[in-house]
């Protein structure tokens, strides 16, 4: 079985999971929200990473490495999908993988939360919101919020009746980031930015992270780095595949 397989499979069991989810107080930016140490994780032909520590608070955390298993491994250990080889994480002082998702939603990983094309996307907004509404018990304010205008800002965003195979990158890219967002849970993990794959369309993606992490904890995967003009952010370069 491919080692991604069980973390869509933990996806899929996260929304099964109501919680009552913290959320960032203000006066807590300096308060480690996940905290890694020794984090290691054995592939088919070795390590993919290795003995990585990380301190994130609040705010946008760019973690490089180059994009592919590594990477995406590193990043589902982080958001409690998959299982560590040795090291610890801690995501609001909570270890256990089904404690971690909870507090930790998940966007853009590739067979793990790909849309259907053929449909349109207010036909997936709405299937998520009803997907989650029971399980969280969201106040009918909070699924009314227009979570696309928050994640999409002054990047034109795809009507309702727009179907997801005539979207570009950019906008599939934060579509999948709104639908992660409807469940409101603190920690936003997000994959490769460089599926972006137009430059400018990245930094506009980019910006867009940089505006969701003003209230909340937003680790991407970078191949590449952000650039001069990207928005506030810290930059974390794990140990890879055993080398120092």
């Amino acid at each position: 079985m491919d080692m991604f397989e069980a973390a869509t499979d933990e996806a899929a069991m996260s929304r099964h999971a109501a919680a009552d989810i913290p959320h960032l107080q203000a006066g807590a930016d300096d308060d480690a929200i996940i905290v890694a140490r020794g984090l290691t994780f054995d592939g088919e032909h070795g390590p993919l990473f290795r003995d990585v520590d990380l301190d994130l608070d609040r705010g946008l955390h760019a973690v490089h490495m180059p994009g592919g298993h590594s990477q995406k491994a590193l990043l589902l250990t982080l958001a409690g999908r998959l299982k560590p080889s040795a090291g610890t994480v801690a995501v609001f002082g909570e270890t256990a993988p089904r404690a971690i998702r909870r507090h930790c939603a998940i966007a853009a990983f590739g067979d793990i939360d790909d849309l259907d094309e053929a449909v349109t996307v207010g036909t997936v907004v709405t299937e998520q919101r009803r997907w989650l509404a029971p399980l969280f018990g969201r106040s009918r304010e909070h699924s009314h919020r227009d979570v696309l205008a928050e994640v999409f800002g002054d990047v034109q965003r795809p009507a309702p009746t727009d179907y997801v195979g005539d979207m570009g990158d950019l906008e599939t890219f934060l579509l999948q980031i709104a639908l992660a967002l409807c469940s409101d849970r603190p920690v936003l993990v997000v994959g490769d930015l460089e599926q972006v794959r137009d430059s400018e369309r990245r930094a506009q993606a980019a910006q867009r992270l940089g505006v969701i992490a003003a209230d909340r904890l937003v680790v991407v995967g970078v191949t590449n780095s952000l650039g001069d003009e990207a928005p506030e952010h810290e930059i974390h370069i794990p140990n890879i595949a055993g080398k120092d």
